[in-house]
């Protein structure tokens, strides 16, 4: 069993940091929705969550609880960007570290930590009997990071780096 989480993990990691670069292979709208299109720290959130998701999808095959494991899965997927940001801000904003291998370190990390979290929360009632709330969560979670892609916020985690093309998605120029 504990091969299966190590690949599935391994897969995450190497599946979400290929997603840095769909759009720009695949520049079309459906790829925009579901891969960052420019290098704003929340268009890179979706490296976490959907990776994230197809790795567990892998895993709850061989689950005793499914409903209890997919509220683990969808509790960690909303404690990994907190993590994250908090981390990437504290980093950059606190101590100026601007690192291309720590923000690939920091990336690994925090599907690590995600993995962890799935793993030692996955036979917990309280994921079973939390799931329908998870769900909601996730899910409006999910369809932010859509729709922040189409019209994101004038916010400064949804602004890219000085410099930076601005991406068109759906037709919307941001």
């Amino acid at each position: 069993m504990k091969i299966r989480w190590i690949l599935t993990f391994i897969f995450t990691v190497a599946l979400g940091s290929a997603m840095h670069f769909f759009y720009d292979w695949l520049p079309i709208p459906l790829v925009g929705l579901f891969a960052p299109i420019n290098e704003s720290v929340w268009e890179h959130l979706k490296l976490l969550f959907w990776p994230f998701l197809i790795g567990c999808i892998f895993l709850q095959r061989t689950s005793k609880n499914r409903q209890a494991f997919w509220g683990a899965a969808l509790a960690a997927s909303l404690v990994m960007p907190l993590f994250l940001t908090g981390m990437y801000y504290l980093l950059n904003g606190g101590f100026m570290v601007e690192s291309l291998p720590v923000d690939l370190a920091l990336y690994a990390l925090t599907m690590l930590l995600g993995f962890v979290l799935l793993s030692s929360w996955k036979d917990k009632l309280w994921a079973e009997k939390a799931l329908g709330i998870l769900i909601l969560v996730a899910g409006l979670y999910g369809a932010c990071l859509i729709l922040f892609s189409i019209a994101a916020p004038d916010f400064p985690i949804f602004t890219p780096p000085q410099g930076e093309k601005t991406a068109k998605i759906l037709g919307i120029y941001r």
